[in-house]
Order: C-alpha cells, then structure tokens, then sequence
C-alpha cells in the first residue's frame, strides 16, 4: 500500500479543487447569460429553480460520499467484486431515485411554490425551466456515484476531466441557446439538460473497467442483504447531515423570494460567491474520505 504523504494528499485533492471550481462558475455564467434579458425575473427564476432541483438532487448525494467511502474500504481489503457491486449499486439507485423525480415533478414543485412564493412571472418562469431540466435527475444523481468511485480510486483526474466537460459544454450551451438563438431560461435549462447526460456517459467510459469482467452482473453480490443494510445505515446519517446544510442555504433563496425580485436575484448572485470557496475547500474532503476509508 503506498505510503500516506503530504504529496499523496496534495495529489487527489487539487484536481476536485479545480474541477469544482467549475460549478460555481458555471452558476455565475447561468446568471450572467441571463442577467443580459436585462430583467431581475429571470436570474431569480433560474436561481430559484436550480436550488429546488439542487436539494431534491441532493437527497441523493450520499450517493457521492458513501460511495467513495466504501468503495476505498473495499479496495484496502482487496475485494474486486465488491468495488464493482458498489458501482453497480449507486447506477441503479440513481437511475431509480431519478425516475422517481420526474414522475412526481409536479406535486414537488407545486410544493417547492408553497414555501417559496415568488412573484407569478418568477414562478411560471422556475416552473419552465424546471420542467426540462428534471428529465436529467436520473443523470445528475447517477453522477454522484460515480464521482464518489472514481474519487477512492484516487483517480482525481478522471473527476477533474469530467467536471470540465459537463460545465464547460454547458458555458458553451447555455451562450449559444441564450445569447444566440433567444430562447432564454429554457435555453439555461435545456444547456443543462444536454450537458448532465454527456456527462453520464464519460462518466460510464471511464469506469468501463469495472464493466470489463462479469462482475457488474453478479445480482447475487448487488443485491447481497447485509451489504445494502450496511449501505443504508451509512447513508442515513450523511443524508440527515445534508438535508440540514441544505436547509440552511435554500432559506436565503427561499426567504428572500418574498422580498421581491430584485433582493432574489441580488441573493442568487451573493450566493455564487460563497460556493465558489465552500467546492474549493471540498477538495480535501473528498482527500480524506479516499485516504481513512
């Protein structure tokens, strides 16, 4: 086993660093494109309609940390199928929980409203965009596990290419669909949408190792009780952690909608800032988790 230096930290933590400097800027583009409309409804509508499918999403995120988790556990025992089964599990749960969301798009963004209740032109504005982007939740959160496999894997880089490509087609998409053809927020959305599923599938090519063997077929050790038992009882706890982190930032999303349009565009912009240090900094988390596991 190699040897656990300041260097092998360094290594695995400064490509998420860079990756995830990505998603913020992405966010900023999204508002900056948007901003050009020259009207505050339609940054509150993209804000606020990115957080609601942010925190449903991220229900899912033990996804990303009880997969890197326990994939480097596998790893440091040695047990290749298991470190297959892991991945095969996080698809199907991503796949599934995905399915899930656009199946019930409509009474959670009818409740999403409820707490949050913007201006009409803001809300018809979040629903448009919201319903293109939902049809690539099963994509997003599948993304999650991955992210998580390949990251206990030290395999950074990967992490790092796949984060540029998603965000940077997006950048790309969402000025040509914007600025280029008019079609404004569902522009935004549909950029996203095409993006998140390019992503999935370099996603799946650079985990085609794990594909290589019959072991991502192996439903016995997929679906072996005590392991998804023990998967479950691991993900509680980081999904109670993140649905009270979650809490905290939606608030000022969606309180302050009830300030009028200008402080919820002012909110989302202010937001932007903040993530861009709090993914920076998530890079030695994701260091660590690869490392202790």
């Amino acid at each position: 086993m190699a040897r656990l230096t300041h260097k092998r930290v360094v290594n695995i933590a400064i490509p998420i660093v860079l990756s995830n400097a990505t998603v913020p800027i992405l966010g900023a583009v999204d508002t900056g494109v948007v901003g050009q409309l020259g009207a505050a409804a339609p940054i509150g509508a993209v804000g606020i309609g990115a957080v609601i499918l942010s925190v449903l999403y991220w229900f899912f995120g033990f996804l990303r940390m009880g997969t890197t988790g326990l994939t480097s556990q596998a790893l440091g025992a040695g047990d290749g199928r298991e470190v297959t089964a892991l991945l095969m599990r996080a698809l199907l749960i991503g796949g599934a929980a995905g399915a899930l969301l656009i199946a019930a798009q409509s009474l959670l963004f009818a409740g999403a409203f409820l707490l949050s209740p913007a201006s009409p032109e803001v809300e018809a504005m979040a629903r448009a965009y919201m319903r293109i982007r939902i049809w690539s939740a099963p994509a997003a959160i599948a993304l999650y596990g991955i992210t998580g496999w390949l990251i206990a894997q030290e395999r950074s880089r990967a992490v790092m290419a796949l984060q540029i490509w998603m965000n940077g087609l997006n950048i790309l998409l969402d000025l040509w669909f914007v600025l280029g053809l008019g079609r404004g927020v569902e522009g935004v959305a549909l950029a996203t949408f095409l993006s998140e599923w390019s992503g999935l599938a370099l996603g799946l090519a650079l985990c085609r190792a794990a594909f290589a063997g019959r072991g991502w077929r192996d439903r016995a050790r997929i679906f072996e009780r005590a392991r998804l038992v023990h998967m479950a009882l691991i993900n509680r706890d980081i999904l109670l952690r993140s649905l009270m982190l979650q809490a905290i930032f939606t608030s000022f999303l969606f309180l302050g909608a009830g300030f009028g349009d200008v402080r919820l565009a002012a909110n989302q912009v202010l937001l932007q800032f903040l993530e861009i240090t709090a993914y920076a900094l998530d890079g030695f988390a994701f260091a660590a988790e690869a490392l202790v596991g």
